[in-house]
């Protein structure tokens, strides 16, 4: 049986070599979802995922001519993915080092503006913290100020983990409460003091 299914996906990729276009569809169809699910694996997003196994066959039928119908056509497209993949990773990382070049030589002319408002940020978040009830309070400051993890807090204070689990996100939710009624630069000035 497995011989057959490879006679014929022979059969097929000799279609797609000479330039069939039928015979690509069928093997569109075919491979898709499997393409997908790689592309999936390497960029854990399903957009990404969606561009990567569009890229991989546009890549497919433009090479046609390279495909090698006695090797494991499988792992040829598992390579295609790989490779597009890793290629567009490192053009991220080059735009990235050229933005963050660019910004370096950029003055800013908001940090002042920016520095108040983090600043009342910060007194807003505190304010709202010296509301919590003080095991709540307690467990955010280790958590958040002193940087202690979740099992750590737990020997700390006695408590399981679960507890400081959802100490934690009370304490987040109250102040998320809090800052929905605030502007979008309000809210990620807080984004910032309260996730790092």
């Amino acid at each position: 049986m497995e011989q057959l299914e490879d006679f014929k996906n022979a059969k097929l990729l000799n279609a797609v070599k000479a330039g069939d276009s039928a015979a690509f569809n069928e093997i569109y169809h075919q491979y898709r979802k499997k393409i997908y699910g790689y592309a999936y694996h390497f960029s854990r997003n399903s957009e990404e995922a969606e561009e990567l196994t569009q890229d991989v066959f546009v890549r497919l039928w433009d090479n046609r001519s390279k495909i090698d119908t006695q090797k494991n056509f499988e792992a040829f497209l598992y390579t295609l993915i790989r490779n597009n993949f890793l290629s567009i990773l490192r053009k991220k990382a080059r735009e990235k080092a050229y933005s963050n070049e660019n910004l370096k030589c950029e003055p800013s002319f908001n940090t002042i503006e920016e520095e108040l408002n983090a600043k009342e940020t910060k007194q807003i978040v505190n304010k709202v913290i010296e509301s919590l009830s003080p095991q709540v309070k307690k467990i955010y400051l280790l958590s958040r100020n002193d940087h202690h993890t979740h099992e750590e807090i737990s020997q700390l204070m006695g408590i399981s983990k679960n507890t400081v689990n959802n100490h934690l996100k009370k304490s987040l939710g109250t102040l998320r409460k809090y800052f929905s009624t605030y502007s979008p630069e309000t809210i990620l000035s807080l984004a910032i003091v309260i996730f790092c």
